[in-house]
């Protein structure tokens, strides 16, 4: 339950800030790339490790790479879940924005 409602908290912030930034994809990238927030990297949850298909971004946590794979995990149970589990390929995985 916890973890839903992590996913649910970023998947709203997330579809926020596609909204304000639809037309310039780069935006989270560059911004990441120069800003690191709190001491640990900070992630993107991406889609078929495709850049461009940025699902969330992930910063502010003790470890930032675990809380980004806690909620790619989530992601991706579910896209099984809605495919029956047949042909499973888990689309979503982590992707450092900075150092």
């Amino acid at each position: 339950m916890p973890t839903r409602l992590l996913l649910i908290g970023f998947s709203i912030v997330a579809l926020l800030a596609g909204c304000e930034q639809e037309s310039n994809l780069e935006a989270p990238r560059k911004f990441f790339n120069k800003n690191k927030i709190g001491g640990s990297a900070d992630y993107a949850v991406i889609k078929w490790n495709n850049p461009d298909d940025h699902v969330a971004t992930v910063h502010g946590f003790m470890d930032d790479m675990k809380s980004c794979l806690i909620i790619a995990e989530a992601l991706n149970k579910d896209a099984c879940n809605e495919t029956g589990g047949q042909g499973c390929l888990n689309p979503f995985s982590c992707q450092p924005l900075n150092k």
